[in-house]
C-alpha cells in the first residue's frame, strides 16, 4: 500500500504544474493553432496598460518564509494558502489580513490546493485512500468532511463546494452543499473537466472542459436554482483555449487566446453581450469580485496586475516591480478590495497582498435607476412608490448605512416583482431589478 508521503511525492510534480509552471507559461499552447469559439465578441475595449494610474494602497507580507507558499486566496480579511515544505509537509494556512494572525488548519500535515469563503477555508488533503476534501470553520475550529475520495481542487462559496471528482477516467465537477449534506454532479462526460470556481454566495459554479489533451477549453457555468437543482450552459463553444475561469455571481471572466494572444474576456452569466478586453501583450488568471476585474499582463517585462471597474471602464495598475506576480486573486469586502499574489523570490515562493479603497456605489447608480422610473410613464402612486424607496437607500449611502440600503433596495426589487405584469411590465420590472440588484452586489449586500 503506499504511504501518505508516496502520494505526497508523487502529488508534487501536479501541483507545481497547476500553480506555478502554468502561471508562468505565457501562450497555453501555440497562438497559430488557436480555434476561434463560436461565441460571438459583441464589444471589444480597447484599454492601454501604460496610461493606467497606479492604485494607492497598502502592500503586506502574508507570507514569505523558507518554503513555498502558493496558491493564495481572499475573502474579505481573510486569506488561505498552502506551505509547502516539499518532503517534509505541506500545510493549508489562513490569515487575518487586517492583523497579520497566522494560523494553520489543523491536519495530517499533507493538505493543499484550498479555497475560501467568509469563516470557512476549504482544502484538498491526502490521505492513505486517496485525495479527500475536508472544510475547516475558522469561527467554530471545526472541520467537515466532504464524502468520498479522489477530489481535489476545491472551491467553496457560500454553503456551496464544488471540486473536481477524479473518481473516472477523466474528472468531473462535482458540488456538495454544507447545510444539506446534498451531493450533485455538475458533468458527466467523456471530456476534462476541471478548475470550477463558486461565486461568493453559492449561487453559481464555473469551470473549463477540455478535450482530453488538456486544450481546446470552453467555459461552463451552472447557477443553482433551488438546493440540489443546476441549470448548465456552454458559455463558449468552439474548442478554442478559454481558461481559468472567475465569477461573482453575476459576471464570469476569463482569458482567452482565440485573437492569437492571451485576453481577459467578460460575459453575464445570465446570457448577453461578451466583452472582450484588448490589451496588448499577455494577460492570465483573471478573477472578478463585484464590479472588479484583477488579472495579471505583461507586455514588455514582467507581469504585473491590474484592476479594471466594469461599472466605469477604469484601469487601474495594482503593482510595478520586476518581479512576477502570479496567481493573483481579488477580493472586495465592506468597501475595501485586496488582492493576494505570489511572488518568485530568493528560490521560494513568497505571498503578498495589497489592500485598497475600492470604488463605491455613487449617487448616479440610484439617480439613473430613478429616470428610468420616470421614462417609464408610470401611475403617480406607482412611481412614488419605487422612487421613495430608492431615495432612502440613497439617504442611507450616504450615512455609510449600507444594511438599511441594502434593506431598502431589496424592498424595491420586491415591489417590482410583485407589479410586474401589473402595474409594470414584465420587461419594465425585468430591467429594474436587474440594475437594482447591480447595486445591491455593488454594495456587497447578502
Amino acid at each position: 500500500m503506499r504511504t501518505i508521503l508516496d502520494i505526497i511525492r508523487s502529488h508534487r510534480q501536479m501541483v507545481l504544474v497547476l500553480l506555478i509552471a502554468v502561471a508562468l507559461v505565457v501562450p497555453f499552447r501555440n497562438p497559430s493553432a488557436a480555434t476561434t469559439t463560436s461565441t460571438t465578441t459583441e464589444s471589444t475595449i480597447v484599454l492601454d496598460t501604460d496610461a493606467a494610474p497606479l492604485i494607492d494602497g497598502t502592500f503586506q507580507v502574508v507570507s514569505n518564509g523558507l518554503t513555498n507558499e502558493t496558491d493564495p486566496h481572499v475573502s474579505c480579511n481573510l486569506a488561505s494558502y498552502t506551505s509547502d515544505a516539499f518532503l517534509a509537509n505541506s500545510r493549508v494556512h489562513y490569515q487575518d489580513l487586517s492583523t497579520g494572525t497566522d494560523n494553520v488548519i489543523p491536519s495530517n500535515e499533507y493538505d493543499l490546493l484550498s479555497g475560501i469563503s467568509g469563516s470557512r477555508v476549504a482544502y484538498t488533503e491526502a490521505t492513505s485512500s486517496g485525495y479527500a476534501i475536508k472544510v475547516f470553520d475558522t469561527n467554530s475550529q471545526t472541520t467537515t468532511v466532504v464524502p468520498g475520495v479522489r477530489r481535489i481542487n476545491p472551491s467553496l462559496g457560500g454553503n456551496l463546494v464544488a471540486f473536481e471528482d477524479t473518481s473516472n477516467l477523466t474528472p468531473e465537477i462535482t458540488t456538495y452543499d454544507l447545510s444539506t449534506g446534498i451531493v450533485t454532479p455538475l458533468t458527466n462526460d467523456s471530456l476534462y473537466d476541471r478548475s470550477p470556481k463558486v461565486s461568493p454566495n453559492g449561487n453559481a459554479v464555473v469551470w473549463e472542459k477540455c478535450q482530453l489533451t488538456g486544450d481546446g477549453c470552453d467555459i461552463y457555468a451552472a447557477i443553482q436554482t433551488s438546493p440540489g437543482v443546476f441549470t448548465t450552459r456552454a458559455l463558449t463553444t468552439g474548442g478554442g483555449e478559454d481558461r481559468f475561469p472567475s465569477t461573482d455571481g453575476e459576471v464570469a471572466v476569463y482569458v482567452s487566446n482565440r485573437t492569437g494572444e492571451n485576453d481577459v474576456y467578460y460575459q453575464p452569466l445570465s446570457g448577453g453581450s461578451e466583452v472582450h478586453l484588448s490589451i496588448l501583450g499577455n494577460q492570465r488568471h483573471a478573477t472578478i469580485s463585484r464590479h472588479l476585474i484583477s488579472f495579471e499582463s505583461r507586455y514588455l517585462l514582467s507581469y504585473d496586475i491590474y484592476v479594471y471597474d466594469i461599472r466605469t471602464g477604469q484601469l487601474s495598475k495594482a503593482t510595478n516591480t520586476l518581479h512576477d506576480e502570479m496567481l493573483s486573486e481579488i477580493g472586495v469586502c465592506n468597501g475595501v478590495g485586496r488582492i493576494v499574489y505570489v511572488i518568485p523570490e530568493d528560490g521560494t515562493f513568497d505571498i503578498y497582498a495589497l489592500s485598497f479603497a475600492a470604488p463605491r456605489v455613487t449617487e448616479d447608480q440610484i439617480n439613473d435607476l430613478i429616470s428610468l422610473i420616470g421614462s417609464f410613464n408610470l401611475a403617480r402612486g406607482t412611481a412614488n412608490s419605487l422612487i421613495t424607496r430608492l431615495q432612502n437607500a440613497l439617504d442611507a449611502i450616504e450615512a455609510s448605512d449600507t444594511a438599511t440600503a441594502c434593506s431598502s433596495l431589496t424592498s424595491f426589487t420586491n415591489v417590482c416583482s410583485a407589479q410586474s405584469g401589473k402595474k409594470l411590465t414584465d420587461d419594465q420590472a425585468t430591467q429594474l431589478i436587474n440594475s437594482a440588484n447591480q447595486i445591491k452586489s455593488d454594495l456587497g449586500c447578502q
